[in-house]
């Protein structure tokens, strides 16, 4: 059974915003939470050094602010992930292997395999 348009559109969405998690997770997205933290807090300490202590405050209070936001984003970011997840989940189970993005993962799927069985053929072939 083939899902409606709409069940199709939420899927679609729902897996390219995990798959994007899943890309930007592993250092893209910390390294930027640091750097954008870590500037007010380098500047802070050059006001700090040339006698600036409230300009040198307001840097550090900046900073946190940042820290605190990212981890307010990343928090937000993984439960759409985790919520992301259970939706495929539900629509894998229910529609199976009719949803457009599993008729692809099939697709690659058999594309490596008989990469990997041509490969296999040329080994025992020389």
């Amino acid at each position: 059974m083939k899902p409606p348009l709409d069940v199709e559109a939420k899927g679609l969405k729902a897996y390219e915003q995990a798959g994007a998690f899943e890309r930007i997770r592993s250092w893209r997205l910390p390294l930027r939470y640091f750097l954008v933290s870590l500037v007010p807090v380098v500047n802070g300490i050059g006001m700090w050094r040339i006698n600036y202590q409230i300009l040198a405050t307001l840097n550090f209070l900046t900073a946190l602010f940042f820290a605190l936001a990212s981890w307010f984003h990343w928090k937000k970011l993984r439960a759409r992930y985790t919520e992301n997840l259970r939706l495929l989940a539900e629509l894998k189970g229910k529609y199976g292997d009719q949803l457009p993005w599993i008729e692809v993962e099939n697709h690659f799927a058999a594309l490596e395999q008989l990469k990997r069985d041509l490969a296999e053929e040329n080994e025992d072939g020389i």
